[in-house]
This record gives structure tokens, C-alpha cells and sequence, in this order.
């Protein structure tokens, strides 16, 4: 008897229109090649363009060696977890490119294994139906946040004392930045039941954060140009504050982001400070020259090392915090409705 047989999958691979081109090695052989691929990427990326490239690159690799994996081993103890891998990886890419494809292929894969999966599997296909709804969920409508508190309760309902559920709940906690009392309910019941150390440390730093509102920001440093900044010097305007690295593309994207909605505002109606994680504070003042002039940029290559995000609790890319006029953080994510959020601070006394 095989121990886990998935009828469906053959069909399923040409979904994309994917040819398989490797040959055939043993279960062991081409599952190894699956995890070696866990890796990453061979080499590191100097720009956003480089990053996203090697991004995709590094997709079609695990795809590619996935499919094979499942097209040539449908019987083996680990398509299972293969099926599991390979809907991550689509709702991934989905995300990356914005492929509606990729994702309704996700959605169907985990459709076919609740029906087939044994007693000890449900938890995983219970567990990866929660983490489709975050990787799918696109822009955070009000909407899509209680569905998705809806699904993180019923697992947690489900599976009670289940190890993930504290990760879930600070993923959770993070879509409620701009509702810091729900935001912080769930961090103080995640820290609760975190196990894991390194958990436990963002964890903390998330509460930071949220204690911090309210709050005037202490941030001093030197600038990329080589000149001392202390941000209590801006007092009297609103302030745009971004933590941000090159090699991360949703940084990059979100700078864009950001500067189309400033040039809808009046000349110098807010300032706008950066600090940057990148290694090379040189590559950032160059940087600045060509696409952020008016930017203040404090940059000291230690990266999340540095004391600029240590004592504040930074630990996701990119953060973008909305000071008041008094220096006073008001807004722990400045993306969402950017323009109205800044605009309020603009018009506030």
C-alpha cells in the first residue's frame, strides 16, 4: 500500500504549462535537492533590481524541482509536505507577480488535501489555510482582516496549545497598527504562548513599538554626508520616518510609493528622514543623490546591529513611522492611506 498517493497532481502539473526536463533520481536524491534549495539564492544581490531577479530566479529553481519531485515520486512520504511546499511557493510568487494563476493553483492544492489528508496531517493543511489567507490578502481592507482573525481563531480553536499559534497571532498583531489597542491584546496573548526565544524577542520589540506611540522619538545619529542629526531638530513640521535597506525590494517599492504621494503635497509640507540598514554608507549617499535629495539618510553599515533600530524595536523592512509636529510618534505604519495620514498631520496643532 503507498503510504500517500496524490491521483490528482499529474494533471495538476500542467496547470502552468511546466515541462519537466530533469531526470529522475531516487526519493532520497531529488527530495535532498528540494531542501538543499532552502538555501537561497548562490549569490547576494547589490541593487532592488538584482534582489527581485534573483528572487524569481530562485522560484523557478524550487518549482521546477518541487514539480519533479511530485510528478516523479506521487507515492513518497514526503509529497505530503511536497504539496505543502509547492502552495507556499505559488502563493509566493503570486504575491511577487501579482500571477493570479499562481495563487488560484495554490488555493486549489490545499483544496485537494483536506480530503486525503491523515489524522496527523490535518493540523498543516489547517495551519497552511491560514497562512494562504496573509500571503493572498493583497491590500489589508478591514475586511480581509476579520476574515483572517475569523480563520487564526478557529486553528487556534481547533488545535489549542498548537506551537504556531503565537506566530500567527503577532502576524496577525501587525495588520492592526493602526489600531494599537487590538494590536497589542494580541501581542500580550502571543507572548503568553511563544516557546521560541527568538519569538519571544520580537515579540518584545512589537510591544516597543506600540508603548512608543505617543512618545517622541529619540533618534540621533550621522547623516551619509557625514553630518550630526538629531531629529528633535525638526520639531515644528511632520515627519516621514523610514527604515529601509536597498537590498530589500519592498523597501524600494514603498519609497517609490511614497514619493508619488509627496508630490502631491505642498513643497516641504512634511520632512523626511531615512534610516537605512544597507552595509555600504557610501552606496547610500549615492543612492540619495539620484533618487531621495531632500532626504535626510542616516545610515551606519552595522545593519540590525545598529543602535538606529535596536532601541526602538525595528524589526521588519519597511517601517514607516508619521511623527507630529511635536516630534511624537503618531503612526506605526505610514503606508497605509499615506496621503490622508499625512495630510492629518499637516492640518494638526
Amino acid at each position: 500500500m503507498p503510504r500517500f498517493y496524490f491521483p490528482w497532481f499529474s494533471g495538476a502539473l500542467l496547470f502552468l504549462g511546466w515541462v519537466h526536463l530533469l531526470e529522475a533520481g531516487s526519493p532520497d536524491q531529488d527530495w535532498a535537492e528540494v531542501v538543499a534549495l532552502d538555501a537561497g539564492p548562490p549569490s547576494q544581490p547589490r541593487t532592488a533590481q538584482e534582489a527581485r531577479a534573483l528572487a524569481l530566479e530562485q522560484l523557478d529553481r524550487q518549482e521546477r524541482s518541487l514539480r519533479h519531485f511530485l510528478k516523479e515520486h506521487p507515492e513518497d512520504a514526503h509529497a505530503f509536505e511536497g504539496c505543502l511546499r509547492l502552495s507556499r511557493l505559488l502563493q509566493i510568487r503570486g504575491d511577487v507577480q501579482g500571477n493570479t494563476k499562481a495563487v488560484g493553483e495554490a488555493r486549489q492544492i490545499l483544496d485537494q488535501l483536506v480530503p486525503v489528508a491523515k489524522p496527523e496531517q490535518r493540523v498543516e493543511v489547517a495551519f497552511a489555510q491560514v497562512t494562504f489567507l496573509m500571503r493572498t490578502m493583497g491590500k489589508p481592507t478591514p475586511e480581509k482582516r476579520d476574515r483572517l482573525m475569523e480563520s487564526a481563531r478557529r486553528f487556534q480553536r481547533e488545535y489549542p496549545g498548537e506551537r504556531r499559534i503565537a506566530p500567527v497571532l503577532v502576524e496577525l498583531a501587525k495588520l492592526y497598527e493602526l489600531q494599537p489597542g487590538t494590536m497589542k491584546r494580541l501581542l500580550t496573548e502571543a507572548l503568553v504562548g511563544a516557546r521560541d526565544p527568538q519569538l519571544k524577542e520580537r515579540i518584545s520589540d512589537d510591544l516597543k513599538r506600540v508603548d512608543s506611540l505617543g512618545q517622541p522619538v529619540a533618534l540621533s545619529g550621522v547623516t551619509v554626508e557625514g553630518a550630526n542629526f538629531e531629529i528633535a531638530s525638526l520639531k515644528g513640521s511632520p515627519v516621514v520616518l523610514v527604515f529601509f535597506a536597498q537590498w530589500s525590494i519592498p523597501s524600494m517599492e514603498s519609497i517609490e510609493a511614497l514619493k508619488r504621494d509627496l508630490a502631491q503635497l505642498p513643497p516641504a509640507a512634511v520632512r523626511m528622514v531615512g534610516v537605512s540598514l544597507d552595509s555600504a554608507p557610501e552606496a547610500v549617499a549615492q543612492w540619495k543623490t539620484q533618487q531621495a535629495r531632500a532626504w535626510t539618510i542616516l545610515c551606519d553599515g552595522r545593519g540590525w546591529e545598529s543602535p538606529l533600530v535596536r532601541g526602538l524595536g525595528i524589526n521588519a523592512l519597511p517601517t514607516v513611522w508619521l511623527l507630529d509636529k511635536q516630534g511624537r510618534l503618531r503612526s506605526l505604519n505610514g503606508l497605509e492611506s499615506s496621503l490622508t495620514q499625512i495630510r492629518q498631520l499637516i492640518h494638526s496643532h
